[in-house]
């Protein structure tokens, strides 16, 4: 196909995967983790990289403990995973580059023992690179001392294109542009080493924002990638050829990523073994106190009042209280939708939880094995100063109890006034938050509060 169809068909594919809508989690899972797994083989591999698709696999669970491979090899993969996923994680619209972001993925991905080259990562090249091309020719790149201002360059015209291209103020095709960054990136190539899985990782940045799915150039296409930017960089080859290139590529994921909204397999044969083999690695490495060693019951709900969850009760309450003097009519809670309800304004931490354990085990059912929430509630009335324009303020903490685990949510301030609950915990019932971790949700909440006041009384005219 010829750059022309390619462009229209990609456009086209991406109509169909936008007609469906938000993913399904299972879904979107699947897909990413079959992104994730052959970028981080395929772009590693073409850059010399060691490590089996199953040793691949095996790194990213985390155990990096690959017997008989370069250990730069193992870390320079654990590293271009964290990247990878961090980039599948990003929302259409990411697209600015910076030449500080370029220099902290070059830091994540390389991994080096001798001195000296450490002292290289992340860093421009202090010495001039080459490649031999296909034609056993040599391509001089960008010399040192004109790195730093060539990058410059090549990241104001791509961000400025795409600050026109996301107000709809230009037309030039995306993945043409994007294709230009890629040879324009690597005929500087800024790096000692490690260029070409930057600029791989920096394109895939790009297709992201604009919406389309990552490229992944695998064996079969690594000969014609070389070939065809040694003929753009050289021999003052069609660069309309290179962007065909990418263009497929794109095609390639795009059928992947239809084929699982389809329903369709899109594992590789023989991928059932892998992912066994996969899952036992992955469950063997499990901490042993991630096991449950717990079930849910009065009792133990019970040991948990007085032990972690009425620390972080203690913690919250003379907190929440210093907002009381702004308002009239405060009357906050503690309630447990099992039985229990403690209202309270000014009362002390001690006699707050000695109140909620007697409504508690007044109220003891055999229900709570089944699961529970316990709720801290702040309700502040009515401002006080605020005359004809006043308001209210609510925001709390809920913990959720099911039969072998709990989650913490806590509300966040969002200036359309409407509360938006975050979990921020789940854990097994027999790990207990930290001190640190109190403190933090705690902050959290009251940050909240803090914010729907501050917002309030600007957007009233009160101060």
């Amino acid at each position: 196909m010829k750059l022309t169809e390619i462009l229209h068909t990609i456009d086209e594919n991406q109509k169909k995967i936008t007609s469906y809508g938000t993913f399904n989690f299972d879904i979107l899972k699947k897909i990413n983790y079959k992104l994730r797994l052959d970028w981080n083989y395929f772009s590693n591999r073409m850059e010399g990289g060691t490590l089996t698709k199953e040793e691949t696999r095996s790194v990213m669970v985390g155990n990096i403990d690959v017997s008989g491979k370069p250990i730069k090899d193992v870390f320079e993969m654990k590293g271009h995973d964290t990247i990878v996923r961090e980039v599948l994680r990003m929302s259409k619209g990411e697209a600015r580059l910076s030449e500080r972001r370029i220099r902290d993925i070059h830091k994540a991905i390389m991994y080096e023992e001798d001195a000296d080259r450490v002292k290289e990562i992340g860093n421009w090249k202090s010495y001039a690179n080459e490649i031999i091309t296909y034609q056993n020719e040599k391509i001089n790149f960008t010399s040192p001392g004109k790195v730093a201002e060539e990058i410059h360059d090549l990241l104001n015209r791509t961000n400025a294109y795409f600050d026109k291209f996301f107000k709809g103020e230009i037309m030039l095709h995306p993945v043409a542009m994007i294709s230009q960054f890629h040879i324009d990136y690597l005929m500087i190539h800024p790096f000692y080493d490690g260029n070409g899985r930057t600029a791989r990782i920096l394109t895939n940045i790009l297709l992201l924002a604009c919406g389309y799915p990552v490229i992944i150039i695998k064996d079969e296409a690594k000969k014609s990638y070389y070939q065809l930017l040694a003929d753009v960089q050289a021999y003052g080859g069609e660069s309309d050829l290179f962007y065909e290139f990418i263009g497929q590529r794109i095609l390639e994921t795009q059928k992947i990523v239809l084929d699982a909204l389809a329903g369709k397999p899109i594992d590789e044969p023989g991928d059932l073994d892998k992912k066994i083999a996969l899952l036992e690695k992955e469950l063997e490495a499990i901490d042993p106190n991630d096991e449950v060693k717990i079930r849910l019951n009065a009792d133990f709900f019970s040991q948990m009042l007085n032990t972690w969850v009425g620390d972080l009760i203690k913690k919250a309450i003379p907190e929440i209280q210093k907002f009381n003097k702004f308002f009239t009519g405060t009357k906050h809670n503690i309630s447990l939708n099992t039985g229990g309800y403690v209202p309270f304004v000014n009362e002390s931490s001690d006699e707050i939880i000695e109140r909620l354990n007697s409504e508690f085990l007044s109220n003891k059912s055999d229900a709570v094995s089944l699961g529970t929430s316990l709720v801290f509630n702040t309700l502040y009335g009515t401002l006080i100063k605020g005359g004809l324009k006043t308001f209210g303020c609510n925001y709390s903490i809920e913990i959720k109890f099911d039969q072998i685990k709990y989650e913490v949510y806590v509300d966040e301030f969002s200036e359309n006034n409407l509360r938006k609950q975050t979990k921020l915990y789940e854990r097994l019932l027999h790990n207990p938050l930290t001190e640190s971790e109190m403190t933090g949700i705690v902050n959290k909440l009251t940050n909240a509060i803090y914010e729907h006041i501050d917002y309030n009384t600007k957007k009233n005219g009160l101060r």
